[in-house]
């Protein structure tokens, strides 16, 4: 199914937004991208899977989590312009250790990383992308990190608020609590204790 112009576009600013991306090499990317509509709470990867493509979102929320003993731990969210790709099992061939999973009904773009790839010889522009890519997501996990066992929970879920505007209306609170470390009553009170502050 070819893309909307609308998405194209979408997807175009994004990237530029990251790394410029010359004309001719934007062509032969879009060449390999296809249209992947996901249901609410169907999978794009699980846990345990191979993975051969990348993605980029174009609307809903997805979830990334892992799980432990039975319990699901929330690791972060996936809005539209990000790219809701299980990079560690790409990069090293690997089960992906972690599900991505829709909260929302989405679309997404799906493209071959190994075409990806192949195209880096023609158009350096494109391994610039990905390695700009790449950096950003360091960044924001280690900050996020760091944040998780420095900050107490009133400050991470101002911070979540600010990195996720609006997302906490869309998808259920324990998948925020969850994503903060603590409990749904914990994040109920939290939020209680901000409101009491505002009023």
């Amino acid at each position: 199914m070819p893309l909307p112009e609308s998405a194209v576009k979408k997807i175009y600013s994004s990237l530029n937004k990251i790394s410029p991306v010359t004309v001719d090499g934007w062509m032969d990317l879009q060449r390999l991208f296809s249209v992947f509509p996901v249901g609410k709470h169907e999978y794009i990867v699980r846990e345990g899977q191979l993975v051969s493509s990348c993605y980029f979102l174009l609307e809903g929320v997805v979830r990334v989590f892992y799980n432990k003993d039975g319990i699901e731990y929330n690791k972060t969210f996936f809005v539209p312009g990000m790219f809701p790709t299980a990079l560690t099992a790409l990069l090293t061939n690997s089960p992906s250790a972690l599900s991505f999973q829709a909260l929302t009904p989405c679309r997404l773009v799906k493209f071959s990383y190994l075409e990806f790839r192949g195209l880096f010889e023609k158009h350096h522009c494109l391994e610039t992308l990905f390695l700009a890519i790449l950096e950003q997501l360091w960044i924001k996990k280690e900050r996020h990190d760091i944040r998780m066992v420095t900050n107490n929970a009133t400050e991470n879920y101002r911070l979540f608020r600010e990195d996720f505007p609006g997302l906490e209306e869309l998808i259920p609170q324990y998948h925020v609590a969850s994503y903060l470390g603590v409990s749904p009553v914990q994040l109920s009170r939290v939020r209680a204790g901000l409101a009491s502050q505002h009023r």
